[in-house]
C-alpha cells in the first residue's frame, strides 16, 4: 500500500500542555536535556598523525596548536598542519605568550612556532639564544603563562622566561606538576610538597607538605578569588580544602559516589564548573554550589583515557585523548538527543518522553536525576515498524502506527481493536469522549467509555486517506487534504456513521494546483498551505483565495508545508527549511539562520517540530531528534583568513606572500592561482561554507560551498582582488578577507608594447594614407590612361568599324564580282560551248552540203549551193570569234595570259588559246573544232604545250594552268 506522508498535528500542546508543555514538566525536561553538550570527534583520518595528544594552546587568530607524539599539529578549523622538532621528539607542552608567540617544549628542546610570509609553519629552537646551561633537561612537561612570565616545567628544573631573560630554578627532587590559579603559580615537588613561585624573585614558598595530602597525586590546585583557601583535587577524586592562613585542612570531600579510575586531567569551565578526565572512565563535569557538588558524565567521548583538556577562547573544550581528539561544543545551539531512525512525532507524558520513528516508538525515562542521552531511549515492544503520531487524550497516550492504533502506558503498549494503518486521532468537540480515528482509507469512530477505548463502525461514504485533517467551524464538518487529489470538505451526520456531504476542491476552485496542500489554524483562521502560497476559504464564492496576511511574510514561490503558532512565535517549514517569526511584531522577518543544518533532513509532509518554551524547540528529522536553543546569535566579528596562495606556471609552482605592502605581481605565463582559506574562530562544531568573488572578473559572489579553496586558471593580465567570506550552519557569517594581485602582461601586452602598437598604428595609418594617395594618383593616372586608351580604342573601333564597313563593301564588291565572274564564266562557258556547237554545226552542215552537191544536177542548184557555202564561210568561227573569247576569258581570269607568257614567253597564240580551253575544262573533242584541228592534233598540241611549260610527267597540265589564275577571287 502506498503511504502518503503525514503532517502531524501537535494536539499535545492544545490538550496536555496548553501553550507549552506544562511548567513542571518543562523545567524537568530542559534540565535533563541541557546537561549534555555536543561532542565532535577527530581521528587519524582527520589529523593524519599519531593519535596521542598531550597539550594544546590557541593563537590570536584562533588556530589550535596540539602537542602530539609526531610533533606540533596545527588546526585552523579546516586543515591540519604539522611541524616537527629538530630531534623529531614528541611535544609535551604548548603555551601562548602575552605577545602572541607560541612556545613549544619537547625532549631536550624548547622554542617558538613561527609562520613565514607565505603561511608556512616552522619551529625555531631557543636553546642557544636563551643560553640554557644544560641541554639535557629531558621533556618540558608543562608550559604556563602569567602576564609577561612564561614558566616551563621539567622534572629537574623550572625555566622562567621574562623579557628574553631566562631564570632556571632547580628541583630538590622532581617537579611533578605545575598549576596556575588566580595568576599564581604552584609547583608540586615529589618529596617536599606544594610550593608557590614568586615570579619576581624566583623563590619557591612552601605551603603544604606531602603528608597533608597523604602524598597522593594532585591533579589540580584551585584558589577562589578573594579567598585564602586552596582547593586540591587528587587522582582518587578527593577534594581537599586547605586554609593558607592557618596551615590546616578545612574539609575533605569525595567527588564520586562510586569508584572510578585514576583522575589524570582537569580544566575549569567557570567559577562553578570544571571537567575531570580519568584514566579509563572518560570525562566528568563537576558543578559546585553552596551546599552540594554534582557530577555528570560527559557522554560520547570516543576514548576513555583523557590525557588533558584545553579550553578555547570561545569557551569550548578540546579533549586530548590517548587515542584521538574530541571537541566539546558548548556554544552550538543544536544537541543530538536520539539517533534511532527518522523521527515523526514527539510527546512527553509525566516522567516519560516518547518519540515516533520509522523503526518504532521509543521512550526515555526522565525521572529526577536522569539525563537524556542517545543511550536513554529504548524501543517499546510490539511497536516496531513505522509509527506516525503520539497524542494524549483522556490522560492516555495514543500512538498512530502502520500496525494499528495503540494505547501506551509507561513502557508498554496495548493495541486498540484489531484494525491496521492509522494516522492519528482527532476529538469531536460536539460530543465528549468521542473521537475519529484517521485511517489510510477513511474514518473510524473511536469512543472512550468506562476507561476503555473501543472502535465503532467505519464511517461510510468517504474512503480516501485522512492523514491531514482539521475540524472546520461548522459542526461535524472536517477539512481533509489529500497530497495528490486536493481538498475535501466532509460533513458527517450526528450519529457519526455516514458522510452526508462531500465537496471536492482542486485547481478549478482557486488553487493553482491540487498537489501538496495542507490545512492549519493560524490566528483562529483556517489556512491552506500550497506550492504557490497560502490560501483561505471564501464562503460566499465557495472558492479559495490568497491569504495575504501570511503571503506577505512567507516566500510564495516556495512550498510551505507547516505552520505552527505557539506563544508569540509562528513556526513554519518552507521547502525543508525551518524558521520562525514573531506573530504580533510589525516587522515579521523569518529567522532561520540557526536551523540551516536541518535543511533537507525533515520528513516531507510530516515535519516534526515541538516548541518547549520561548527558548527551546525539539525537531525530528531523518537523522534523529535534536534540541535547539533559540537565541539571537551574538554579533561576532569573526575573521576569515587566507592561509596559502600559490601560483603555477608551465615550469614551476611557487607560493605568494600573504601580506605585502605593495601589490603582488604574477608572471605573465601564470597558468593558475590557488587560494586556501579558513576561519579558525568560527565555531568548530558546525560545518563551514565559503563564498568568494574575484573583482575584475566576477560580478557577483559565488554560492556557498564547502570546499575551503578556490583556483582560477588562465587569468588575463590585469589587477584582481580576491574576496572570500565564510558562514556556518548557525548563520554566523564572517567579514570578507581580501587579497590583491596583478597578473603581468606578456611582452606584447606591456605599456611599451602598447606605445609601440600605437606608433606602429599611426605609422601604418600614415603609410596607408600615403599608399592610398599614391594609389589614388595611380588610379587617376590609370583612369586618364584608360580614358586615352579608351579614346584610342574608340578611334580604333571607329577605324575598325570603318574598315569593317569598307571590308564589308569590298566583300560585297568581291561577292558581286564573284557572282559576276561566275555569271561571266557561265556565259563564257556557254559562249564557248556555243562556238563548239556552232563549229560542229557548220562542219556537219558543210559535210552534208558537200554530200548534197554530189546529188545536184543543175547549175542553178550548184550555184545556189555555192552561195550557201559562201554565206556559211562568211559566218564561220574565225579569228574574230576567238578574239572575243580571249577578251572575255581575260576579264574572268585576269593575268592568265600574262602569267602564262611569263612561264613560257615563246608560246604561240594557238598555244595560249589551247591553254585557255584546257583551263576551262574543255575536252580534246570540244577543243578540236575551235582550233580547226583534229583530236589527235589537240593531243599533240597539248604535248607541245607541256614541253614549253617544262612540266614533268607527274605534273598535271590542268592543275598548273589553274594555278596561274585561280578561279576564286
Amino acid at each position: 500500500m502506498k503511504l502518503i506522508i503525514l503532517n502531524i498535528r501537535f494536539f499535545l500542546f492544545l490538550l496536555l500542555f496548553g501553550s507549552y508543555i506544562n511548567c513542571g514538566a518543562q523545567e524537568n525536561l530542559i534540565d535533563r536535556l541541557l546537561k549534555q553538550p555536543n561532542v565532535k570527534h577527530f581521528s587519524r583520518k582527520d589529523f593524519n598523525s599519531d593519535a596521542q595528544f598531550w597539550s594544546a594552546t590557541e593563537d590570536d587568530f584562533g588556530n589550535i596548536y596540539f602537542g602530539n607524539n609526531d610533533g606540533i599539529l596545527i588546526y585552523d578549523g579546516t586543515r591540519w598542519n604539522r611541524v616537527n622538532l629538530p630531534n623529531y621528539s614528541s611535544v609535551r607542552s604548548l603555551v601562548k605568550s602575552i605577545d602572541g608567540k607560541i612556545y613549544a617544549g619537547g625532549y631536550n628542546e624548547l622554542g617558538i612556532v613561527e609562520t613565514d610570509a607565505y603561511g608556512k609553519y616552522s619551529f625555531l629552537s631557543l636553546k642557544d639564544s636563551l643560553k640554557i646551561e644544560d641541554f639535557n633537561f629531558e621533556n618540558v612537561w608543562q608550559s604556563n603563562a602569567i602576564g609577561e612570565y612564561l614558566i616551563f616545567r621539567t622534572f629537574k628544573k623550572l625555566f622562567v622566561l621574562h623579557k628574553n631573560k631566562l631564570t632556571q630554578i632547580p628541583a630538590s627532587n622532581i617537579f611533578l606538576k605545575g598549576f596556575v590559579t588566580n595568576n599564581t603559580y604552584y609547583v608540586l615537588d615529589s618529596n617536599e610538597g606544594i610550593f608557590e613561585l614568586n615570579l619576581t624573585t624566583g623563590n619557591l614558598i612552601k605551603h603544604l607538605d606531602t603528608t597533608q595530602y597523604n602524598n597522593t597525586s594532585i591533579i589540580n590546585i584551585r584558589k577562589p578569588k578573594n579567598s585564602n583557601v586552596l582547593e586540591l583535587i587528587t587522582e582518587n577524586g578527593t577534594l581537599i580544602t586547605y586554609n593558607l592562613s592557618t596551615k590546616s585542612t578545612i574539609n575533605t570531600t569525595l567527588l564520586f559516589d562510586k569508584p572510578v579510575s585514576k583522575i589524570i586531567s582537569y580544566t575549569q569551565l567557570n567559577d562553578k564548573n570544571y571537567l575531570l578526565g580519568t584514566l579509563r572512565d572518560g570525562a566528568f563535569k563537576v558543578s559546585f554550589s553552596k551546599t552540594t557538588t554534582s557530577l555528570t558524565p560527559i557522554y560520547n567521548i570516543q576514548d576513555k583515557t583523557v590525557l588533558n583538556f584545553y579550553k578555547t577562547s570561545d569557551n569550548n573544550v578540546w579533549v586530548l585523548l590517548d587515542n584521538g581528539l574530541d571537541l566539546i561544543d558548548y556554544n552550538n545551539p543544536r544537541t543530538l538527543l536520539c539517533d534511532e531512525g527518522s523521527v515523526y512525532d514527539l510527546l512527553q507524558k509525566d516522567d516519560y518522553f516518547y518519540i515516533a520513528t520509522n523503526q518504532g516508538i521509543y521512550y526515555a525515562h526522565i525521572a529526577s536525576g536522569n539525563t537524556i542521552t542517545p543511550e536513554s531511549f529504548k524501543l517499546i515492544n510490539g511497536l516496531e515498524g513505522q509509527a506516525w503520531s503520539l497524542q494524549t487524550f483522556e490522560n492516555t497516550v495514543l500512538a498512530g502506527h502502520d500496525k494499528g492504533l495503540f494505547k501506551i502506558t509507561n513502557e508498554t503498549a496495548e493495541e486498540i481493536g484489531n484494525l491496521n494503518s492509522f494516522w492519528k486521532v482527532i476529538p469531536i468537540k460536539e460530543k465528549q469522549h468521542t473521537y475519529i480515528a484517521c485511517n489510510y482509507s477513511g474514518l473510524y469512530l473511536l469512543e472512550y467509555k468506562n476507561e476503555k477505548w473501543t472502535f465503532g463502525d467505519k464511517i461510510k461514504g468517504f474512503d480516501e486517506s485522512t492523514r491531514d485533517i482539521l475540524e472546520a467551524d461548522n459542526p461535524y464538518t472536517f477539512w481533509i487534504c489529500h497530497g495528490y487529489m486536493g481538498v475535501y470538505r466532509v460533513t458527517l451526520n450526528e450519529s457519526l456513521d455516514r458522510a452526508i456531504a462531500i465537496e471536492h476542491f482542486t485547481d478549478q476552485n482557486g488553487f493553482k494546483s491540487p498537489f501538496n496542500i495542507n490545512v492549519y489554524r493560524w490566528q483562529k483562521e483556517i489556512v491552506f498551505t500550497t506550492n504557490n502560497g497560502i490560501f483561505s476559504y471564501n464562503r460566499p464564492t465557495n472558492t479559495f483565495k490568497p491569504f495575504d496576511k501570511l503571503n506577505n511574510i512567507v516566500d510564495t514561490t516556495l512550498n510551505t508545508r507547516k505552520i505552527l503558532e505557539q506563544g508569540n512565535k509562528t513556526w513554519i517549514v518552507q521547502d525543508d527549511e525551518l524558521g520562525y517569526f514573531y506573530t504580533n511584531n510589525d516587522n515579521r522577518t523569518i529567522h532561520k539562520d540557526i536551523f540551516l543544518e536541518t535543511k533537507g533532513t525533515f520528513n516531507r509532509g510530516m515535519e516534526c517540530i515541538l516548541p518547549i518554551n520561548e527558548n527551546y524547540i525539539l525537531t525530528g528529522t531523518h537523522t534523529g531528534l535534536y534540541l535547539y536553543e533559540v537565541k539571537k546569535n551574538a554579533s561576532l566579528d569573526i575573521p576569515i583568513k587566507i592561509t596559502s596562495i600559490a601560483y603555477a606556471t608551465k615550469n614551476e609552482t611557487a607560493n605568494l606572500p600573504l601580506v605585502n605592502d605593495s601589490i603582488v605581481e604574477l608572471p605573465n605565463n601564470t597558468s593558475s592561482i590557488h587560494f586556501k582559506f579558513s576561519s579558525p574562530k568560527m565555531p568548530n562544531g558546525t560545518p563551514n561554507f565559503y563564498s568568494y568573488r574575484l573583482k575584475n572578473r566576477d560580478d557577483l559572489w559565488s554560492g556557498w560551498q564547502s570546499m575551503p579553496f578556490k583556483e582560477y586558471s588562465l587569468l588575463p593580465p590585469g589587477a584582481y582582488t580576491f574576496m572570500v567570506k565564510a558562514r556556518n550552519t548557525l548563520g554566523i557569517e564572517t567579514q570578507p578577507s581580501t587579497y590583491t594581485f596583478y597578473v603581468l602582461p606578456k611582452w606584447y601586452q606591456t605599456k611599451l608594447a602598447m606605445f609601440l602598437y600605437v606608433m606602429l598604428s599611426l605609422l601604418l595609418i600614415y603609410v596607408t594614407i600615403k599608399l592610398v594617395e599614391r594609389k589614388i594618383k595611380r588610379e587617376n593616372q590609370k583612369t586618364r590612361d584608360q580614358e586615352q586608351k579608351t579614346n584610342k580604342l574608340l578611334q580604333l573601333e571607329l577605324k575598325q568599324l570603318k574598315l569593317e564597313k569598307e571590308q564589308r563593301q569590298i566583300q560585297e564588291d568581291k561577292e558581286h564580282l564573284e557572282q559576276d565572274v561566275i555569271k561571266k564564266s557561265k556565259e563564257l562557258a556557254n559562249y564557248t560551248m556555243l562556238l563548239v556547237n556552232k563549229k560542229n554545226f557548220f562542219t556537219e552542215l558543210q559535210t552534208e552540203l558537200k554530200e548534197l552537191r554530189s546529188y545536184l544536177k543543175t547549175k542553178t542548184s550548184n550555184n545556189k549551193l555555192t552561195e550557201i557555202f559562201h554565206k556559211l564561210h562568211q559566218h564561220r568561227i574565225d579569228e574574230e570569234y576567238l578574239k572575243v573569247f580571249e577578251d572575255n576569258f581575260e576579264t574572268i581570269h585576269k593575268d592568265f595570259f600574262k602569267n602564262l607568257k611569263d612561264a613560257s614567253p615563246d608560246l604561240s597564240t594557238r598555244e595560249t588559246r589551247l591553254a585557255a580551253f584546257i583551263k576551262m575544262g574543255l575536252t580534246n573533242k570540244e577543243i578540236a573544232p575551235l582550233l580547226n584541228i583534229s583530236i589527235r592534233g589537240v593531243e599533240t598540241a597539248r604535248y607541245r604545250l607541256r614541253k614549253k611549260l617544262d612540266l614533268t610527267t607527274e605534273d598535271r597540265l590542268s592543275i598548273f594552268l589553274e594555278s596561274l589564275s585561280p578561279t576564286d577571287l
